[in-house]
């Protein structure tokens, strides 16, 4: 009898010294568990540590980037040195070398005068100047019949009807220039405002009828009076106290006057082309 419950204490005392040891095993199971969690944290601070490092990568290349951006050229630095290469590159000459002129008289309205550099404007009014053919400028130039003439008055009229039958190409190749200036209306005298359209109505009607003997080297205007009252016989008033119309022959090689007159009248067309012959004869050879 006391050996049976000996046994039974036996196995009650086993029974639970062994429930002790399961409980103390379930509760190491339980603190590992534990630990496992901040193990995880450190992990994920990790992962954050390299994304930080990350970041850092992607600033340096953005200040590699920007180190990269710094060394262009600066806008404004381009624009300057634009500009100095603009004020260091020479200017390109006009291309049209100064007009040799000898010196000139007092007065234009005679021979063995030395006829002014008149400056005249064409049909599309642009300069030019009576140097343009004198021969040292002009080599093919010969001969200058300078006229001043009026769109309006008898003689005038005359004389432009007549220059289609003087003006043959056989004076023109020979080196006659004819320097045709209008001088406005005889009555109301000249108005460079008007005149480049009469001027091309007028070089329109000349070519219609002729257009070889209607190659003079100038149809033109005045814009200034003050040097063709050099060319007349009187002074004081407008047009210089002129008779249109006036004319001179003016030989191009020193552009001195070999004949200056005033007035045109009927049959003077085969006197004058004997006129031209001989003086183109003679200066040609």
């Amino acid at each position: 009898m006391k050996k049976n419950l000996f046994l039974i204490l036996s196995v009650a005392v086993f029974a639970l010294f062994a429930v002790s040891c399961g409980g103390d095993s379930k509760n190491d199971d339980k603190t590992d568990t534990v630990d496992t969690s901040p193990d995880t944290g450190d992990s994920s601070a990790d992962t954050g540590d390299t994304a930080a490092d990350t970041g850092d990568t992607a600033s340096e290349v953005t200040d590699g980037e920007a180190d990269d951006a710094e060394e262009l050229p600066d806008t404004e630095e381009v624009s300057d040195n634009a500009e100095e290469s603009d004020e260091d590159t020479p200017e390109e000459p006009d291309g049209q070398a100064e007009l040799l002129y000898p010196e000139v008289t007092k007065t234009s309205n005679k021979e063995g005068d030395i006829a002014q550099n008149l400056v005249m404007y064409d049909d599309v009014d642009a300069e030019h100047q009576l140097a343009e053919w004198y021969k040292p400028n002009n080599p093919s130039s010969e001969l200058i019949w300078l006229i001043f003439t009026t769109y309006d008055c008898p003689p005038c009229k005359i004389l432009k009807k007549d220059l289609l039958e003087v003006n043959i190409k056989e004076f023109q190749d020979q080196g006659l220039k004819i320097v045709l200036i209008f001088n406005g209306s005889y009555q109301t005298g000249p108005h460079p405002e008007d005149e480049p359209a009469k001027l091309a109505n007028t070089k329109d009607i000349y070519f219609s009828v002729d257009p070889e003997t209607s190659r003079f080297a100038i149809y033109g205007y005045l814009k200034d009076q003050k040097l063709f009252k050099k060319f007349t016989s009187g002074a004081g008033s407008l047009s210089g106290g002129a008779s249109y119309p006036t004319w001179a022959f003016i030989n191009a090689s020193n552009m001195e006057i070999i004949e200056w007159g005033e007035g045109w009248g009927d049959n003077m067309i085969d006197s004058t082309k004997r006129k031209i012959k001989l003086y183109l004869e003679e200066f040609v050879n």
